[in-house]
């Protein structure tokens, strides 16, 4: 994934999962005391208890919140539709119906342009153009951020297709492959500037957790209605469902804003790390795109025959001497 992981006594890791995890249990405790269940009530136990009790039980809540952090990139992974039995694939038609209607849209809208800009010269033709280009501009937009550059990279998910939109950004761009492309880019990024982006992650993360512990709740309630047969609070479990609903809508914004701090790294970083690695300068953009591409090749595939030639930084013994004839007089 894309960031660093969250120091585990930061501020990031407390709203990515330290936040999440405390109002998961909390809630649970005293959701498994409505049940009438004995010693779970969470806010009775910290009453009553002394300072010993109390830290043990804040161990135990950053121990989960650590436990939800281990499992992060699975978390990512399920929610963006990977994996063989991943339930989510049985939806990726939805994801796939929404693509192609977004592309015959985008088609329409140049067809009609195009027949159009013919009689231009009429002044209410210039209105529908503007009109058409406005419409155009908007739904080009929404394909960037919502959909890969083609069809067969779509993910079963809106989660995952959001995701997998701005990873497909610098190989489109500039020839770098972003997933290992990004592990490079790293070394040249400013820390301020990754600060940014992993403030971004950790909105991300509160959602994608929000999201994971809401279903868990639900899941919870099934298993205790099932073992104590008591029909209560049943607002509980449509409550969870709806949490899990709006966390996974509030991921996919959330990995949009994330998203742009991404893209602007190969933007503004590239040339950096294009340096870095001792590329020769290039003579157009064509030739700086073919070196990128080579270099993902060889990291992906181990490929040495793929791994460019370094331009060296020349030594000082390298370097010709100064004739003393040349040397400008005192």
């Amino acid at each position: 994934m894309f960031g660093e992981l969250p120091k585990l006594f930061e501020r990031n890791f407390a709203i990515g999962f330290l936040l999440p995890i405390t109002t998961f249990l909390a809630i649970s405790f005293n959701l498994l005391e409505k049940f009438g269940l004995p010693n779970t009530n969470l806010l009775k136990f910290l009453e009553q208890k002394t300072l010993v009790e109390i830290t043990i039980v804040a161990l135990f809540t950053w121990l989960s919140g650590i436990l939800l952090l281990v499992f992060n990139r699975d978390l990512y992974r399920i929610l963006e539709g990977y994996g063989k039995f991943n339930p989510f694939r049985v939806f990726k038609f939805i994801e796939k119906n929404r693509y192609l209607a977004l592309e015959r849209k985008i088609s329409k809208l140049e067809i009609k342009y195009k027949e159009l800009r013919e009689l231009r010269n009429q002044p209410e033709v210039e209105a529908k153009l503007l009109g058409i280009l406005n419409a155009l501009a908007e739904l080009k937009q929404k394909k960037v951020v919502r959909f890969p550059d083609n069809e067969a990279w779509l993910l079963p998910t809106a989660f995952g297709n959001t995701m997998r939109a701005f990873e497909v950004y610098s190989r489109v761009m500039y020839g770098l492959d972003a997933i290992p492309g990004w592990e490079r880019l790293l070394t040249v990024i400013p820390k301020d500037y990754r600060t940014l982006i992993d403030d971004a992650k950790a909105q991300t993360d509160f959602w994608i957790n929000i999201w994971f512990l809401s279903l868990l709740l639900a899941s919870e309630y099934i298993i205790v209605l099932f073992l104590t047969q008591k029909l209560i609070l049943v607002w509980v479990f449509s409550a969870a469902i709806l949490s899990a609903l709006f966390a996974a809508y509030r991921a996919r914004m959330a990995a949009v804003e994330w998203g742009h701090y991404i893209k602007a790294s190969f933007d503004v970083f590239l040339p950096e790390l294009y340096k870095k690695l001792g590329f020769q300068h290039p003579l157009n953009r064509a030739e700086e795109r073919s070196n990128l591409v080579r270099f993902s090749q060889a990291i992906i595939y181990r490929s040495e025959v793929s791994l460019h030639d370094r331009a060296l930084p020349e030594s000082k013994e390298n370097k010709p001497k100064e004739n003393e004839e040349d040397k400008p007089e005192d």
